[in-house]
């Protein structure tokens, strides 16, 4: 019954969820305030076992950590990615009292202190992959998908990444809507050389960075990713991200999210230029970028922030010259990380989709403007919702040594 309760508690939009399909599910009539208290005693069995497991690898001489871990065979390409999501956290006795979310958690004022509230979740997403390494890139064209202007624009606005003003696109005619539908399709299909995703494992918490980076490093050395034949490491160009790449997986390729990369490019091509313009050199730097040519963008960026000008510390981030300054500037502190035709002819993957898709799935249950969380609360669901979404099988082995441990029989499991 507990790992029903709890897979209910963890995988539903809320408790009083749970709550409700327990009842019509598995005719379990259990109220929403006890289901809380089972996931958060067990989050706290599996965030004592992942901090043994970590501290146990710490303990190791430094020569030892990225030793091959016998229990796993060896990987053809393995992948770890790191990025970060959101959720709302309680803060002590000092929020005011309201009626409770569907969480059983006290949500303050709906008034302009509740942004304050907003935390960041880490997340990582470590995945294994079968390709080949080839003579030269498999894929130097650009995928059309990327060309599509007003599908790149919608990328560039779900990052949140700014963009210059009155900027939009026309309507389109019939012809024009069937084409991109076309293309659309086409970006599906599997691309020469894109590499075939196995195994994926989670990892999820609100401990700082410091203390996060220890924890991915011990996962993969959990999964031998320090023994694979190619090994990769993506993320964004936050500089917390990379400073985990060169403390922990310095044997990793650090590779920058080419849809980052892709933000960047787009709003400098259209900062300041009409939208003909802006087309034209979009449509020429992504191609660049696409094939590891960034010197070419950054010559033309350079050309084009003096032309404008510096940015003023009180401009907008719409102001074309702080586009095109900020775009300069990423693209200058990553262009070591955006050999992008290298990755591809090494079979790697180039793009932050998979833990992007994690923390879209750990946030349709942690992330509401109704769902507040305390800190032992938020670590609790953190850690069983990255179980939950992983392929390891790691909940199944945690309730089946669980239950050894006990030694407590169970009639109902010998009855099924």
């Amino acid at each position: 019954m507990q790992q029903r309760v709890v897979h209910a508690g963890v995988n539903g939009a809320s408790f009083q969820q749970a709550s409700l399909d327990l009842a019509e599910m598995s005719d379990l009539k259990i109220a929403p305030k006890p289901i809380e208290r089972m996931v958060k005693k067990i989050g706290r069995e599996r965030t004592d076992q992942r901090d043994a497991a970590v501290a146990t690898h710490q303990r190791l001489p430094l020569m030892s950590k990225d030793d091959a871990n016998p229990r796993h065979s060896r990987p053809s390409v393995a992948m770890v990615s790191v990025d970060g999501g959101r959720l709302q956290i309680r803060e002590g006795a000092s929020v005011p009292k309201k009626k409770p979310s569907q969480d059983s958690e006290p949500a303050p004022r709906q008034d302009s202190e509740q942004d304050s509230h907003w935390r960041e979740s880490k997340v990582s997403v470590l995945e294994t992959y079968l390709s080949d390494v080839h003579e030269f890139d498999p894929d130097p064209d650009v995928p059309r998908c990327f060309l599509d202007l007003k599908r790149a624009r919608e990328l560039v606005r779900g990052l949140g990444h700014a963009l210059p003003v009155c900027m939009e696109f026309g309507l389109e005619d019939k012809a024009r809507k069937q084409e991109e539908a076309k293309a659309k399709r086409r970006c599906r299909v599997a691309r020469p050389g894109r590499p075939k995703r196995l195994v994926r494992s989670v990892l999820a918490t609100r401990k700082r960075s410091s203390d996060f980076g220890p924890m991915v490093h011990q996962a993969a050395w959990e999964r031998n990713f320090h023994r694979a034949e190619r090994r990769a490491f993506l993320g964004d160009g936050l500089p917390a991200n990379w400073t985990i790449q060169s403390r922990h997986f310095t044997s990793f390729t650090a590779i920058l999210d080419f849809v980052h990369a892709l933000s960047y490019v787009f709003a400098a091509a259209y900062a300041g230029r009409s939208q003909a313009k802006g087309a034209e050199d979009y449509k020429r730097w992504i191609q660049a970028a696409w094939v590891g040519q960034v010197a070419t963008i950054l010559s033309e960026l350079e050309e084009r922030s003096a032309e404008l000008g510096m940015p003023p510390k009180e401009c907008v981030d719409s102001d074309p010259r702080k586009l095109v300054f900020e775009a300069l500037r990423y693209l200058k502190n990553n262009k070591e990380r955006m050999q992008y035709d290298e990755y591809r002819r090494q079979g790697l993957p180039i793009m932050t989709s998979a833990v992007e898709s994690a923390i879209k799935m750990i946030n349709r249950r942690v992330k509401g403007t109704e769902k507040f969380w305390s800190q032992p609360g938020a670590e609790a669901i953190l850690q069983l919702r990255a179980d939950y979404l992983s392929e390891t099988d790691t909940m199944s082995r945690f309730w089946l040594e669980r239950e050894n441990q006990s030694g407590v029989s169970h009639p109902y499991r010998q009855t099924a």
